[in-house]
């Protein structure tokens, strides 16, 4: 089983005794250097680059490269032009929360995807396009723009969300009569995981990420004792999760669902529904009274390191940039997937020892967790026969 395999995939390697699966194997995906492109070019330059080189998340990774070039120049910017990149990175964060449940919810062809992208596409250029990310001329967001398409996305949502959309603070209870008698696509995406053996499927025990302060980015990123690994990452001698779970986790519905399914399958697929939702109000509240955006002319410092972290549709991003005359010569980039997919961590854990049934049923199982995790990353599965169990890990 495998989802999108490219060049840059992770190799996800269970062995499965009497129905069990008793050895995991990951081996991470192959970082390929993109960070080497931001070296000798201006600071200015760098965050649109960013921005228009990934195809995953280019706002989060936009925003972090100019939040970590201001910490390195000591740049101030204004609260407004804040909320801007806040704002596109929230539109982002929704238009793959969206297009994962409806992709992954819908088989048939349908006008939703290409609706959502359109959308967002227009949002994001009425929040100011890629000006936001290193202003040369004043520029005003587009008013008009916004007030329609937050219409359209409260619509847009409303379907993927049916009946749960217009619950202010729905209980487990009411979700399961959600999933019961709702016909929306966030409904058709999670009826898998009530099937017997799958909502706390991948049920473990794993730390989230803390919010790091700027000394503990740079100790994590920088050249120091406590830098972590690329390709697997730890703080405090522990692999981490980052996401959708992690992010709500203090929300009341998440909380009484981990009650029950612990951080299993059914709770992780529940906080991205929760955090979709939120999200999706959040900015139709907030693209109201959006004030102009000014520039600064004045020269810019020519050395300095900086540090950034942002919060994507898939977890944490972290940057680290160092500027010596003027110029970036220095580049770091900590991406979700990395701590989610730690040879050791979150999915070691949650799919080590677990019941998984027959080869048909352990595939399904483990690919919707891997889903739920990061829908995003390319990963080949092998499932194989394990003579010789061994046993799991500790922690």
């Amino acid at each position: 089983m495998s989802t999108n395999i490219g060049t840059a995939e992770l190799l996800i390697r269970c062995g499965i005794s009497s129905e069990t699966i008793v050895s995991v194997s990951i081996t991470p995906r192959p970082l390929l250097p993109v960070e080497r492109l931001a070296l000798g070019k201006p600071p200015e330059a760098v965050p649109t680059l960013f921005g228009r080189l990934f195809s995953l998340c280019p706002k989060a990774h936009a925003k972090a490269a100019a939040r970590a070039l201001e910490d390195a120049l000591d740049i101030s910017v204004s609260p407004n032009l804040e909320r801007l990149r806040d704002l596109q990175t929230t539109v982002e964060r929704v238009r793959e929360l969206s297009l994962n449940l409806l992709l992954a919810s819908d088989g048939r062809i349908s006008p939703w995807p290409p609706r959502l992208i359109t959308l967002c596409r227009r949002l994001i250029a009425a929040l100011g396009g890629d000006a936001v990310h290193w202003p040369a001329a004043p520029f005003e967001p587009n008013a008009a723009e916004l007030r329609v398409g937050a219409t359209e996305l409260e619509a847009l949502v409303s379907h993927l969300l049916g009946g749960l959309w217009h619950t202010p603070q729905p209980d487990l209870e009411a979700v399961r009569h959600w999933l019961e008698h709702d016909t929306c696509a966030a409904v058709a995406w999670m009826r898998p995981a009530l099937q017997p053996g799958w909502p706390d499927f991948g049920r473990c025990s794993v730390k989230g990420l803390p919010m790091f302060t700027d000394a503990m980015l740079e100790a994590a990123l920088g050249p120091g004792v406590a830098r972590v690994n690329s390709d697997s990452p730890e703080w405090t001698g522990e692999p981490r999760e980052t996401g959708c779970l992690v992010r709500q986790s203090s929300d009341r519905l998440v909380r009484e669902a981990s009650s029950v399914y612990g951080n299993g399958l059914f709770t992780r697929m529940l906080a991205r529904i929760v955090e979709l939702k939120c999200l999706a109000r959040t900015l139709i509240r907030d693209i109201e009274h959006l004030g102009p955006i000014g520039s600064d002319p004045s020269p810019l410092p020519r050395h300095g390191t900086g540090v950034a972290q942002t919060e994507a549709a898939r977890g944490r991003l972290m940057h680290r940039v160092e500027v010596a005359g003027g110029l970036v010569r220095g580049y770091r980039i900590l991406a979700p997937t990395e701590w989610n997919f730690h040879p050791r961590g979150l999915v070691y854990r949650a799919l080590l020892g677990t019941t998984v049934g027959d080869a048909d049923s352990a595939g399904a199982r483990i690919d919707a967790f891997l889903h739920v995790v990061d829908p995003c990353v390319d990963y080949r599965l092998i499932l194989e026969r394990a003579e010789h169990p061994t046993p799991p890990a500790e922690g």
